[in-house]
């Protein structure tokens, strides 16, 4: 017999993992080998643990493309599947710069979710079909990293933005801001996502090419 597939489960829903480890776990060639609620979670839980796959949410505390970069970092054999509620091609893209290999709605059927996450034991990509046609329009269309779309940005978030177009760490950030340090990593993870870059130094050059001038009050 072949070994199982070691999967970890990364959503801060309870009774989302519950659900997936429960069916998961009736296939005798998946194995859960951990469940997190948080990115911080799920990067450590994969540093340990080297699964094969990572279902990772993408959106959860931390931000699930900010995972995914640090988790196919600090495991490289892990791949990522994402699951999410939103056919958002910015943050699909950046998430698949991020290193994610396949990316899946959240109502995706039970058993193609388990194909899913053979298929990227393989090494193979899946696609959700809506989300594939969303890619497949936007690359006719010629989306750019972070077109049109400094005007989706929060106020925090642009605010986030400015300064890490200065340099600031998050420490020096989440004291500017009077903010904790997780939720400035949160607020840079959901820039990069909707900016459709893959790190701090790309945000930084799109927010100086925008004119961006904008600076926290206060």
């Amino acid at each position: 017999m072949s070994t199982p597939i070691r999967i970890v489960i990364a959503d801060d829903h309870d009774l989302v993992r519950q659900g997936i480890r429960a069916f998961l776990e009736t296939h005798a060639d998946l194995a859960i080998v951990g469940e997190a609620g948080d990115a911080t979670s799920a990067i450590e839980l994969c540093k340990a643990e080297k699964p094969d796959v990572a279902l990772v949410d993408l959106v959860m505390p931390g931000g699930g493309i900010e995972a995914t970069r640090a988790i196919r970092s600090a495991s490289p054999q892990t791949q990522v599947v994402l699951l999410t509620s939103f056919e958002d091609v910015q943050q699909i893209v950046a998430a698949v710069q991020a290193g994610a290999l396949s990316c899946l709605l959240k109502d995706v059927d039970a058993d193609a979710l388990a194909e899913a996450l053979r298929k990227a034991a393989q090494g193979e990509a899946v696609l959700h079909q809506r989300i594939a046609a969303r890619l497949m329009d936007a690359l006719r269309r010629g989306v750019e990293p972070g077109s049109g779309m400094l005007e989706t940005l929060s106020q925090r978030e642009r605010e986030t933005l400015a300064l890490v177009a200065e340099g600031l760490s998050n420490q020096l950030i989440a004291e500017r801001l009077g903010i904790g340090e997780k939720t400035v990593k949160t607020h840079v993870s959901n820039l990069l996502g909707k900016l459709n870059v893959s790190d701090r130094t790309q945000a930084a050059v799109y927010a100086w090419k925008s004119g961006m001038k904008q600076r926290p009050q206060g």
